[in-house]
C-alpha cells in the first residue's frame, strides 16, 4: 500500500461521507424516537438540545407518563455495584414495562445529580409537550443545606436559561466565570443545537464510560485479578462520609430554594391540569448509621408533608415512602436492588393507575 496524495485525499472524503451519512440518519431517526426506544439513558442528561429530541420524540396517542427525579431512577447505583445487565434492572425501565399499553408509555427524565432546580428548568421544556400523568421521586439530598444555593445547586447547568432570573441570581457564583469558560459553554451548546451527531455522540459515550473511564478500565481489571473486598468497604466508607452531610442535623427551609423551585413546579403542572404524584423516595437508616440526625430526619419529613397538604385538593397526591422498604432491598443510602427496585416499580405502578390522566 502506498502512502501518497490520492490515497489521504480517499481517506479524507470517505470519512466527511461517513460524518454526513450519520448526521442525516440521526435527522431521520431521532426525531422519531428509535434511538429512545432501544436503548435506556435514564441518568444521563447532557444537553438542552437532547432534552428537546427526547420531549418531542414521543407522542402516544393516550399521553404520556414522565418519570421525574435524581439517580434513584437510573442505573448509576447498580452499574457502580457491577449489577449485570444493570439498564434492564432500573426503577424507569420496570416502571416504564408495568405501564406500558398500545397507547400510553412512559418515559423517565430523571437525571443523576438532579436538584429541584433542574426538575424547573427541564418543567419549562415539559410544558410545550404537556404529558398525562407526571411522578415526581423526592429525594432527601434534593433538600440538603450543600444545595440551598450557589451553583452546586443546579446539576446542569444548560438550564439555567430555563429558570427565572430571582432564582438565576440565587445560583449565581460568587466568582463571575471566566471569558475561556463562557465560550466554551457557547461553543458546546452551539454544536449540541446544530449537530446531531455531536449531542448524540455526548449521550451514547456514557452508555460506555459510566461513570467515568476510569470506572471502565477498573472493571477490566476486576474481571482479569478479581474484586478484593477491602475495596469494597473503603467505596462503602467513602460514600458514607460523601452523603453524611444530607442527613446531618439540619432544618429544611421551607422559604429556601429547594422548596421555591418545587412550589414553582407544583404550580405550573397544576394550571396545565396534570395530575401529578409526588414521593419521597425510600432511605436506608441501617446504611446511614450514626451519620442519620433522627429528630431532623422526621421534622424534615413533617415539614415536607405540611407543605404538600397545600397542594392536596389540586390534583397532586403526595406520598412519604422513606420507610417503607427493608435495608436488604437497598444498594446503599438511597438506591434499590433490583429486587427492591421490582418491589418500588410495582407499588408506584399502583399509584399511578390510580391517578386518571
Amino acid at each position: 500500500m502506498t502512502f501518497n496524495k490520492n490515497f489521504f485525499l480517499g481517506a479524507f472524503l470517505s470519512f466527511v461521507l461517513l460524518v454526513l451519512g450519520a448526521e442525516v440518519l440521526l435527522r431521520a431517526t431521532v426525531p422519531a424516537g428509535f434511538w429512545y426506544r432501544h436503548f435506556d439513558f435514564s441518568g444521563d442528561m447532557t444537553s438542552l438540545a437532547e432534552l428537546r429530541d427526547r420531549i418531542q420524540s414521543i407522542h402516544p396517542p393516550e399521553g404520556l407518563d414522565l418519570l421525574l427525579g435524581d439517580s434513584v431512577l437510573g442505573a448509576s447505583a447498580l452499574m457502580e455495584h457491577r449489577v449485570p445487565e444493570a439498564r434492564n434492572k432500573t426503577l424507569s425501565r420496570l416502571l416504564a414495562d408495568l405501564l406500558k399499553s398500545p397507547n400510553h408509555v412512559s418515559m423517565s427524565l430523571g437525571s443523576d445529580g438532579f436538584l429541584l432546580p433542574d426538575i424547573e428548568g427541564v418543567t419549562a421544556e415539559i410544558l410545550k409537550h404537556p404529558p398525562a400523568r407526571i411522578l415526581l421521586l423526592l429525594n432527601f439530598r434534593m433538600f440538603a443545606k450543600n444545595f440551598d444555593e450557589g451553583p452546586n445547586a443546579l446539576s446542569r447547568n444548560f438550564l439555567l436559561g430555563n429558570l427565572p432570573l430571582e432564582i438565576q441570581k440565587k445560583l449565581a457564583p460568587a466568582t463571575p466565570p471566566t471569558e475561556e469558560s463562557q465560550l466554551s459553554d457557547r461553543l458546546y451548546a452551539a454544536m449540541c443545537d446544530h449537530w446531531f451527531l455531536f449531542r448524540e455522540a455526548q449521550m451514547a459515550k456514557t452508555l460506555w464510560y459510566y461513570p467515568s473511564q476510569k470506572d471502565f478500565f477498573q472493571r477490566r481489571l476486576e474481571q482479569i485479578m478479581g474484586q478484593n473486598e477491602d475495596q469494597e468497604e473503603m467505596a462503602e466508607a467513602a460514600l458514607k462520609l460523601k452523603t453524611a452531610d444530607y442527613y446531618q442535623a439540619y432544618l429544611w427551609d421551607k422559604d429556601g430554594l429547594p422548596f421555591q423551585c418545587l412550589k414553582q413546579c407544583l404550580q405550573q403542572w397544576n394550571q396545565m391540569h396534570i395530575p401529578v404524584v409526588v414521593v419521597l423516595t425510600p432511605q436506608n437508616k441501617k446504611f446511614l448509621g450514626k451519620a442519620l440526625d433522627k429528630p431532623s430526619f422526621e421534622k424534615n419529613k413533617r415539614a415536607l408533608a405540611s407543605f404538600m397538604k397545600l397542594y392536596a385538593v389540586r390534583g397532586i397526591r403526595y406520598q412519604d415512602w422513606s420507610n417503607r422498604y427493608p435495608s436488604s432491598f437497598f444498594l446503599d443510602h438511597c438506591h434499590l436492588n433490583f429486587e427492591g427496585n421490582q418491589h418500588y416499580a410495582g407499588d408506584l405502578a399502583e399509584v399511578l393507575k390510580g391517578v386518571a390522566p
